[in-house]
């Protein structure tokens, strides 16, 4: 609702809030350069005024007037300080106006009042927090504009975070970074995986019985046929004697020994590209199906397969900083099938996923490594079976008792290396790994065994199978080599330019 103010409430209105502003901002209505008499009427002029929540301005005017409405006196409060002096308060954030009458009840000016949050100070916080001045501060209501360019993506997230915390409308980010950067990533996962284990038992079969008694993991089903042990897998090859006495009704003795060592390595070295803020991902491996138990909307069990991916994984955000360091935002993971922890229902087995990761951020200059995620795991078994009694025996009792030991190592190392990295320039060619080799042609697949040539880049360079066929060229038939080149160039040492897409070269006849 508008309210109402004459010259009568001016010293009511002081003295109740207290405060005179002794220096007010001058604004004039277009006043003739004559004097004119007070019965001519001046053209009403519309000013703007933007004023901070809790803050005031004081504007003076050319002309004297007697009243002043304001359109809602919640987001504004006006008072007269003198016939020609006006003292705006802003109360609340939102727009209203303010209408200036004469003594004749004719409006002599409009001002439009706009509260908001207050500009100078986040931008001052800004430049202080963020430690930029390219990044400039405007109100949408009660919504902070963030515009301007700023160093890096690092200095963009600063200031939305400051202006987030003054702005009760929310902060709309319209800045943009000076120079995108492009980071690659060159990792490397490395897995060493060691065990070693070592069984020594003895088994007996007495009078040729299916059913036998026997110590250490060795032994024999309802067929007759030999069990495996656990640690090779399969018929054991350490029985050094498999039969003691070749009689149904003689004492057979078996002695399992066994040493096994393994080692098994595994290496992923993935290079990716993202622009200095974005995301890029990896992941070498596969998926396998585990089945989910769910239910139809009408109720109905059933089940679906949900694909659950394993293997090197790796998701990583460069932000480019404006001292030159990569600040990397990175999450390696290593996971592997495991049966050992597989979970058996209704006859269905479902694998389950040992998983190795880690989340980490780092700061980097160009071409710096460093190393993350070191796991070092060390699994040692013993297990001891013996005939009861007799397996205590000192001395004597190691014939009738089994040993086995095994222990396991492994360790994963992820080594990071960011480089800041351009684009090529349009024309360039970029390098692969087909540029120095060319597929091996008839006579140096059949006569030399190779599958693969080096590409010779002048006639020097030919190997003397390359040679000689070029002295007998308008011998052969058929293709005889896979060169990027054009069609029409048939000596090696013409070989010069390379060609968008591959060609075969034939020999002429």
């Amino acid at each position: 609702m508008a309210r109402r103010i004459g010259l009568r409430q001016v010293i009511t209105s002081i003295a109740a809030f207290g405060v005179l502003v002794s220096a007010p901002l001058e604004f004039g209505f277009m006043a003739p350069a004559q004097a004119q008499s007070q019965d001519a009427a001046p053209r009403a002029k519309l000013l703007r005024v933007r004023l901070a929540n809790n803050k005031s301005q004081a504007l003076r005017l050319d002309y004297p007037f007697t009243d002043v409405l304001v359109g809602s006196a919640e987001i504004a409060d006006v008072i007269p300080l003198s016939d020609q002096t006006l003292y705006i308060l802003g109360k609340k954030t939102g727009t209203t106006n303010v209408s200036i009458l004469d003594n004749s009840r004719r409006v002599i000016g409009v001002v439009d009042v706009e509260v908001g949050p207050d500009i100078g100070s986040v931008s001052e916080k800004i430049s202080a927090g963020a430690g930029t001045t390219g990044i400039q501060v405007r109100s949408n209501g009660d919504q902070l504009v963030l515009e301007g360019t700023a160093a890096d993506a690092v200095t963009v997230d600063k200031a939305v975070e400051i202006a987030k915390a003054l702005a009760p409308g929310g902060v709309v980010n319209a800045t943009r970074v000076a120079s995108p950067q492009q980071v690659m990533l060159k990792v490397r996962f490395i897995e060493v995986n060691r065990s070693a284990g070592r069984e020594l038992g003895i088994r007996y079969d007495y009078l040729g019985r299916r059913t036998d008694a026997f110590i250490g993991q060795g032994g024999r089903d309802t067929e007759g046929n030999l069990l495996p042990t656990l640690l090779s897998g399969s018929v054991p090859f350490a029985h050094v004697l498999s039969r003691f006495a070749n009689n149904s009704r003689m004492l057979d003795v078996h002695i399992d020994a066994l040493e096994a060592k393994g080692l098994v390595r595994r290496l992923a070295e993935p290079n990716l590209v993202a622009m200095s803020g974005g995301t890029a991902t990896f992941h070498a491996g596969g998926k396998i199906p585990i089945p989910v138990a769910s239910t139809t909307q009408a109720g109905i069990p059933t089940i679906t397969v949900q694909m659950e991916p394993f293997g090197v994984r790796l998701n990583f955000t460069p932000t480019v900083l404006s001292n030159g360091l990569i600040n990397l935002d990175l999450a390696p993971e290593v996971s592997d099938i495991d049966e050992s922890i597989a979970v058996r229902s209704s006859g269905i087995s479902i694998p389950g996923i040992s998983v190795r990761s880690a989340r980490t951020s780092v700061e980097l200059r160009d071409g710096q490594s460093f190393a993350m995620a070191g796991l070092l795991q060390n699994t040692t078994e013993r297990n001891l079976e013996q005939l009861p009694w007799l397996g205590s025996i000192p001395v004597l009792g190691a014939l009738f008792r089994s040993t086995e030991f095994q222990s396991r190592e492994t360790e994963l190392v992820v080594i990071v290396t960011p480089h800041l990295v351009k684009p090529g320039k349009p024309g360039d060619l970029v390098a692969t790994p087909l540029d120095t080799t060319l597929p091996a042609n008839d006579a140096d697949l059949f006569l030399t065994g190779k599958l693969e040539v080096e590409k010779p880049g002048d006639p020097s360079a030919a190997s003397p199978t390359q040679e000689w066929i070029l002295a007998n060229r308008e011998k052969i038939k058929g293709p005889y080599g896979h060169i990027l080149t054009s069609p029409d160039v048939v000596p090696v040492a013409a070989v010069r330019s390379a060609s968008t897409k591959p060609n075969v070269v034939r020999a002429k006849n």
